[in-house]
């Protein structure tokens, strides 16, 4: 497992350009705020004031884990932040170089950071790749999935953006990205934006059955509104899946092993197929990742560990991170209440009306405020009650949000209820990143038959200062 050795200094630096972003940011989000903070409570046109200030939150060990349980921690931390290069990993085509790269803001673990790296990897160690016009400096990092093959057929699947051809570890490698134009022209692409990693063990912790009866609570609540609902469900065992866009992905261990093998196209023993046909471009044994019958040296400082394989970490990280810490009511205007004439009293009232605002309207009928997890050997996970925002079922969201993709149970017009812990800290928004601010996301949750259309319609009757308290609780989160 060559990957792992090499972790700890390029999880290093991978956090060093988290750190220096998010100072970035953080001095972009307080100006915001002073620009915004006279909207809470006050009426006037609605704006979103922005990314929240305070502490991130977020990045974190679950709370409880024992001494062992955290070293295994530390070395997943590591792991999941380290750099991939050939000929250790990289495979021939790749959106990043790093799982880190991707979930990386507010802390590692989360979803894009405000400079996207994936135009810098266009061209690193020589590489040759043109940038498609759907990626930016600060836009989202973007995967592009077809929507159909040359002969009308459905694709659905991942085209990574990225090739290892004029790379000086990849001599002799010479394939060419796909022709993202002629998609565009064609409208055959979709896009996806990383999903954020936080208390993602919580999630896979809540039983089947607990999962239906939370679905089933508001039934009649559910059916005044138009929302119906249903669970992805694993094609072999039946079971509930629930990661990803779709909830297409039924364990973490198998979120890990796809995302490795599709994102940095590292083959590994969940995923051991190279996806490249091209031998030349081939430039390790099969599978790149594989657990250890050795212990690796240097230590982790966790034996379980140095015997575990990348991929292993890679779930071992997401399962141990601690969900979102929402702020302070009045947090996300800290920064600019000494300046301003708002009190902490008027932003605190704003953020609790807000939250109630968000249930009245029936937001809470697909985001539930809280499941609770079952019986766990793991120590933090038994019988814990959590508040993700979502209740992890699919939902049609009509034309506009469609994206003609199927996974599993999953229509091209359905998607999972995207969790809302930790939202007062994001970018971007919506399956693609379509929209940078949280007026736009909640306003294109309409759209011909979609089943959020009555809520966005109690949500459009609100006045100004009502629509404004609910945004403001979003970005207290």
């Amino acid at each position: 497992m060559t990957t792992l050795r090499s972790a700890g200094a390029r999880s290093i630096a991978t956090a060093a350009i988290v750190m220096m972003a998010a100072t970035a940011l953080s001095q972009s989000a307080r100006a915001q705020a002073a620009m915004n903070v006279d909207n809470f409570g006050r009426g006037g046109r609605v704006v979103d004031p922005g990314v929240r200030g305070g502490e991130p939150g977020a990045g974190g060990a679950l709370p409880g884990l024992s001494d062992t349980q955290q070293q295994y921690f530390s070395a997943a931390t590591a792991a999941f932040g380290q750099v991939q290069a050939l000929p250790d990993g990289l495979g021939p085509r790749f959106n990043l170089d790093g799982c880190g790269g991707c979930h990386a803001y507010p802390m590692q673990g989360g979803s894009s950071p405000p400079t996207n790296p994936q135009v810098e990897v266009a061209t690193k160690a020589g590489a040759r790749n043109i940038v498609p016009p759907f990626i930016s400096s600060n836009g989202p990092i973007r995967e592009a999935r077809f929507i159909r093959n040359p002969d009308g057929s459905p694709d659905g699947g991942v085209h990574n953006i990225f090739v290892i051809t004029g790379r000086s570890d990849a001599p002799g490698c010479k394939i060419r990205q796909p022709d993202f134009v002629a998609a565009l022209h064609a409208n055959n692409i979709t896009f996806r934006i990383p999903t954020p990693t936080f208390g993602l063990g919580l999630v896979e912790a809540v039983p089947d059955d607990a999962l239906e009866a939370a679905l089933a609570a508001n039934i009649y609540q559910k059916r005044a509104l138009g929302i119906s609902g249903r669970f992805n469900r694993s094609g072999n065992d039946g079971t509930i899946t629930r990661f990803g866009w779709k909830a297409q992905n039924k364990s973490l261990l198998i979120f890990a092993g796809e995302a490795y093998n599709v994102e940095q196209g590292v083959t590994n023993e969940l995923f051991p197929n190279e996806r490249e046909t091209d031998p030349k471009c081939r430039f390790t044994n099969m599978p790149e990742d594989q657990t250890p019958l050795t212990p690796i040296s240097p230590s982790t400082g966790s034996p379980s560990a140095d015997f575990a394989s990348t991929t292993t970490l890679f779930a071992g990280f997401m399962r141990l991170l601690a969900p979102p810490t929402p702020a302070s009511s009045t947090a996300m205007v800290a920064s600019a209440a000494s300046t301003t004439a708002v009190s902490s009293a008027s932003a605190a009232a704003s953020v609790s009306r807000g939250r109630q605002i968000f249930a009245n309207v029936g937001c809470e009928a697909c985001h539930l405020k809280s499941l609770t997890t079952g019986h766990s050997s793991i120590n933090g996970f038994d019988n814990v009650t959590f508040e993700p925002l979502s209740d992890f079922a699919l939902h049609d969201m009509g034309w506009g949000l469609a994206d003609g993709v199927s996974q599993g149970l999953a229509t091209g017009r359905e998607f999972r209820t995207a969790p809302l812990w930790g939202v007062g800290q994001r970018l971007f928004f919506l399956h693609d990143g379509r929209a940078n601010n949280l007026i736009d996301a909640i306003e294109q949750h309409a759209s011909p038959e979609s089943e959020a259309n009555v809520v966005i319609h109690n949500y459009n009757a609100l006045p100004a200062t009502d629509k404004q308290a609910l945004v403001n609780y979003l970005r207290s989160l």
